[in-house]
């Protein structure tokens, strides 16, 4: 499926999921800017934006860089997220509000720094990259989850008021992909290489997912191909453990 001529902004596109979603997208014949907390660029082709998502200045002004540089934007990907392993009794206040800010706020910000953009197009395609934690809940991430949890139905609630403007708004709830965010969760916690088997386990194809297995649902998602669908939360997530 071609991209080509789209303008797309991913969020969060230095690392991992981000990244993989970038790169495809440009690979696609997308002009692809990244937005994220650290410099450069995830490949020499795709400007990048040193911009802390929960910040509202930042964001407004990042947003409106791109659309003066491009002429306008079709595709917002938020994928821009933190998620600092602790359990429910030693979550400090300062995680929760830092991780919500991140995750659920900064979707938001990036949303409303978008829209005025697609609405005058009277076109646009935003997704949220959420989390299978904002469906099931974590015992290991309750800010986290409790965050996605919110991105999820902020997703459904912005596509029901956008749908007017020609605007699709969808979500993707990723199961465990192996990225170094990840990894450094899994160290965190003591566990290494049998936790790592342990999630695993957990999944009906028995494996970690790689970051490119979440791209191209993503690109799908914001492509013609899609047209109809809106709203809606896809699962990547190897599927459900069998139930015996």
């Amino acid at each position: 499926m071609t991209h080509r001529g789209r303008v797309a902004v991913v969020t969060g596109g230095q690392s991992g999921i981000g990244k993989a979603i970038a790169a495809r997208l440009a690979s696609a014949g997308a002009r692809v800017s990244v937005l994220d907390l650290t410099g450069g660029a995830p490949h020499d082709s795709v400007p990048s934006y040193q911009v802390d998502v929960g910040d509202e200045r930042a964001v407004d002004a990042a947003f409106d860089a791109v659309a003066s540089r491009e002429g306008r934007i079709d595709y917002l990907i938020c994928c821009a997220a933190i998620f600092p392993a602790s359990p429910f009794l030693e979550l400090s206040a300062a995680d929760w509000e830092r991780t919500v800010r991140v995750n659920l706020t900064g979707s938001f910000l990036c949303c409303r720094a978008a829209g005025p953009h697609m609405i005058r197009q009277k076109k646009g395609v935003i997704l949220n990259i959420s989390s299978i934690a904002g469906e099931y809940g974590s015992t290991a991430m309750p800010h986290y989850a409790a965050a996605n949890a919110g991105v999820l139905n902020f997703t459904r609630t912005l596509a029901l008021a956008w749908a007017q403007h020609g605007i699709r708004v969808n979500a993707l709830a990723p199961g465990p992909i192996v990225t170094e965010a990840y990894e450094n969760v899994l160290r965190a916690g003591g566990g290494g290489e049998e936790a790592f088997q342990r999630v695993a386990n957990a999944v009906a194809m028995r494996r970690w997912g790689k970051p490119e297995e979440v791209a191209f649902p993503a690109l799908f998602l914001v492509s013609e191909a899609a047209s109809y669908i809106t709203g809606a939360t896809l699962l990547v997530d190897g599927g459900p453990p069998p139930r015996h």
